[in-house]
């Protein structure tokens, strides 16, 4: 093809240009027809029409313009670059290579088709081709920065295969490493920092340290130069060279908390073994290492001295009396560790970071310990309560959290904790008609939210929530209270307003990826299956987009020089790509299509499954990595951390699970689609087995989080969900028996009884739960909702066999299957109906005009919304199983 970059070919793509600047995809493609018309083989225009396509998600049609246009071997620049951003955007780098290697045959010495075809292979992590190219462009142009990138694909290569690392790509980067640094006058930090890399890769601590002494390696700051020291003599082993730099560290920076702990770690190991000191000259040259109490009471006392009102100092003495009392060693010159901690508070109780300083302390306490703490504590609480001022509320606020924290309050007897309680409400009124700050009101807010929930208790959780919302009246801003206010609701089953309040959150960028499972967790379960959907989408999206940008972010590390980035840039897309969260968005989605679609007849269904086939098949269920963050879920309670580590741990053995069902599901309907016109349904037998051995005798077995309800909203029991699960598997199973009976004449042993018993007892299970003392339990959605999915998949999948394919003498059999789903679907109405009218019922008799925007008036309208959401699905069931139903009976 001819290079058309001469300035009337840019006159005449400049209008598509223009159209696919402002995302005006649909024009781009009439001006790319429009040229087309008169020029025929314009490839460029031609990739830019498939770009255009990319981007209303017509990939079929914009791959078969790209293959043709390929076809043509383009070798033009702006052809190519084109060509590169559809595939980028198709999320397939991997067909980018191709491209500038076609392309390098006709010009082998292109600088930039090589530099090019090099980013094509850091795309795809092709680390040799990558290093071939990166020595050809070195030996084209003798570029430094070519030699870099030499190093740095020959240590990417050393990590993928650690033996031919050691063997060969490690010491051949520090080979090219040094021979640049020899031809240069200054080396740049981030080639220095891959040097040290590459020895520490190599085991060479000593000569890391070595460099790192060296004068003329002065490009990394002395305090950045101190740290590493520490690090790589802490891996040779040092104890006592790194005590020394961590004393040096210390008086550098006395308010750095992680010297300290490093020091005390040290000090005690030299305490504990005397043999360990090795190295005599090393401490003649500089100063003796800390190895009695002694020592670290005296450099303790030395830089709290020199440092003045700091806080790592005052911290640093608890941290060593704890330590001490650990250890059973003699108690050096320091108060006990309560005395310690009130001194903190009395220093720094004013700062909002004095809790989250002592809980640390805290928490290793003893139990007598701990109780003479609460003593001390509440005695200098009493004297607070009666100072004025800004910084005695603020610590008033640090006060009630350690007591929180260290158990005082759960302690107290009944009447004693209400009035506890309300003297916190009191302090929180006073700090709302004050200038205390918005931190330090949370800090009374979810205080006595945090107390008043602990039960579970419904009264108790809706006073909470009033409280938090008129707080968030005035401080939209309050994270902490909106996060807490959400969660209660999804707890009471109310998702509208949970939705409402955690829209005022606005997530943004990677928190879309740690922190969506908030919300998205109660969607399906509670029933908002739109909302559900519509969230899914936006993920899908914002996963397609970051895989993409995080990729040319990496790309763009090269250019620049930034080699310490390319590896936590690489560790950051695969932790996208393989996100737990990504897989149960886009495996939702692809449920809810069907759920939500307005399909009506089989062969619509049919085409349905057709058009989510490529993207079932494509979704990864194993290796996914969990990037979802409890943390956030903060509470001052010692059992935070204890709280945090369950719900990580016992939510992602779930949603493995969720995922593993999901994924079952879905390719058994595309399978028993196969099953229909094919003969061979035996695929369909070994996943059946494989998800009955690899989940479904698991779920009984997961770990449940008990005790803490307001922390893990776990509605089902794993014995119901194995019920549940039971019931997908005999769905599958009879259906696939169906099948092979009434389409293919095989003899097979179909019993529906198998089925529509099982929903039976997921109908009386969700009915006893959710309905209670003739009132609604709303936290109990949940059942109602996973029993809907639950028939629902029953029907696609039984509906399966009720084709035009059915052997005549075989419709008797197809007829009772069809009366049969209608009868459970009718049971399961009946239930949604005797849940609307009892709550109904509730707002009639309890709620008037002057509490329609109430917190109980919120909750009942959502659990209202909620049950009329389901009902309409069960809706579109019904009509899908009249429709089917109709099509078998004898045409008159």
């Amino acid at each position: 093809m001819a290079n058309r970059r001469d300035p009337q070919t840019e006159r005449k793509l400049r209008p598509l240009y223009d159209a696919l600047d402002n995302l005006n995809n649909k024009q781009a493609i009439q001006r790319a027809d429009k040229i087309l018309k008169k020029e025929k083989d314009f490839h460029c225009a031609k990739v830019l029409k498939a770009l255009a396509m990319v981007r209303l998600m017509k990939c079929q049609d914009a791959l078969a313009l790209l293959e043709e246009v390929k076809s043509h071997f383009p070798l033009d620049e702006s052809t190519l670059q084109a060509m590169s951003v559809c595939y980028k955007e198709l999320l397939q780098p991997e067909l980018i290579p191709e491209l500038y290697e076609t392309a390098l045959k006709y010009t082998p010495n292109s600088e930039d088709m090589l530099t090019q075809l090099f980013m094509g292979y850091v795309r795809i992590k092709e680390y040799k081709k990558q290093q071939q190219i990166a020595t050809r462009l070195h030996k084209l142009t003798s570029t430094t920065a070519y030699s870099y990138w030499n190093a740095v694909s020959l240590v990417f290569m050393g990590k993928d295969n650690p033996d031919l690392g050691k063997v060969m790509c490690f010491p051949l980067a520090v080979k090219i490493i040094e021979k640049s640094k020899e031809k240069s006058e200054e080396v740049a930090e981030e080639v220095f920092r891959l040097y040290l890399e590459v020895l520490e890769l190599m085991g060479m601590y000593e000569k890391a340290v070595e460099e790192l002494g060296d004068p003329k390696n002065v490009i990394i700051d002395d305090r950045e130069r101190l740290r590493m020291k520490i690090h790589y003599h802490n891996l040779l082993g040092n104890t006592d060279k790194c005590n020394i730099l961590y004393k040096q560290a210390l008086i550098a920076e006395p308010d750095s908390y992680d010297f300290y702990r490093g020091y005390f770690e040290t000090s005690f190991k030299l305490l504990t073994d005397s043999t360990s000191l090795h190295d005599p000259e090393f401490q003649v040259n500089l100063e003796k290492a800390d190895t009695s109490v002694q020592d670290m009471t005296g450099l303790l006392l030395k830089v709290a001295e020199d440092a003045g009102p700091v806080r790592g100092p005052e911290l640093a003495k608890a941290e060593l009396v704890v330590r001490l009392k650990e250890q059973n060693i003699e108690m050096c010159a320091f108060a006990s560790p309560s005395l310690l901690v009130l001194e903190y508070v009395q220093k720094f109780g004013h700062k909002l970071c004095c809790y989250d300083d002592l809980r640390v302390i805290i928490d290793r306490l003893k139990d007598a310990e701990k109780q003479e703490l609460i003593q001390i504590l509440e005695e200098y609480r009493v004297s607070v309560k009666e100072s004025n001022g800004t910084k005695a509320m603020q610590r008033l606020a640090t006060l009630h959290m350690l007591l929180h924290h260290v158990g005082k309050y759960k302690a107290l007897e009944s009447e004693q904790q209400f009035i506890a309680l309300e003297e916190i409400k009191n302090f929180h009124n006073i700090t709302l008609e004050g200038d205390l700050g918005c931190a330090y009101i949370d800090a009374f807010v979810l205080l006595y939210s945090w107390q008043k929930c602990d039960s579970g208790n419904k009264p108790d959780i809706v006073d909470s929530i009033k409280l938090l919302m008129t707080k968030l009246e005035q401080f939209p801003e309050a994270s902490a209270c909106r996060l807490l206010v959400t969660r209660l609701y999804e707890y009471l089953g109310a998702i509208g307003p949970a939705v409402e309040v955690y829209e005022g959150l606005d997530t943004k960028s990677i928190q879309l990826d740690s922190l969506a499972h908030i919300l998205y967790s109660s969607l399906m379960p509670l029933g908002a299956y739109n909302r559900a959907d519509k969230q899914a989408r936006q993920m899908e999206a914002f996963y397609r987009t970051n895989e993409r940008e995080v990729l040319e972010y990496i790309v763009k590390s090269y250019l620049c020089g930034k080699f310490n980035k390319v590896a936590e840039l690489f560790d950051l897309h695969k932790s996208l790509v393989y996100s737990m969260s990504k897989s149960v968005f886009l495996l939702d989605k692809l449920w809810l299509s069907f759920v939500l679609s307005s399909a009506n007849s089989w062969d619509q269904i049919e085409s349905l499954l057709e058009a989510t086939r490529e993207e079932i098949t494509s979704v990864k269920a194993d290796n996914l990595v969990d990037n979802r963050d409890y943390s956030v879920n903060e509470v001052c309670d010692s059992r935070h951390q204890e709280i945090a580590t369950l719900q990580s741990t016992t939510s992602y053995s779930h949603d493995t699970l969720y995922v593993s069902m999901r994924h079952f599901m879905l390719s058994s309907l595309l399978k028993l689609q196969d099953a229909t016109t094919s003969k061979e349904s035996e695929a369909l037998d070994t996943l059946v087995a494989l998800f009955q051995s690899d989940v479904v005798e698991k779920a009984g077995k997961l770990p449940v989080l008990e005790g803490y309800p307001l922390y893990l909203m776990m509605s089902q029991s794993m014995n119901v969900w194995k019920l549940f699960l039971e019931t997908l598997t005999s769905t599958v199973v009879e259906a696939t028996n169906l099948i092979r009976h009434c389409i293919h004449g095989k003899q097979a042993q179909f019993n529906l009884e198998n089925v529509t018993s099982k929903i039976s007892e997921l109908i009386t299970l969700s009915r006893k739960e959710l309905i209670v003392d003739d009132t609604i339990n709303s936290s109990q959605l949940p059942f109602l909702s996973s029993l809907i999915q639950t028939a629902y998949f029953a029907v696609l999948c039984l509906s399966c066999g009720v084709t035009g394919r059915i052997q005549r003498k075989k419709r008797g059999i197809v007829d009772g299957v069809m009366s049969s789903l209608k009868s459970t679907l009718a049971d399961i109405k009946l239930l949604c109906d005797d849940c609307h009218s009892i709550a109904m019922k509730h707002k009639l008799d309890n709620l008037t005009i002057d509490k329609d925007d109430s917190v109980d008036s919120r909750i009942t309208s959502s659990l209202e919304w909620s049950l009329e959401e389901m009902s309409g699905i069960l809706g579109k069931m019904s009509g899908l199983v009249n429709s089917l139903h109709s099509r078998l009976q004898p045409k008159s």
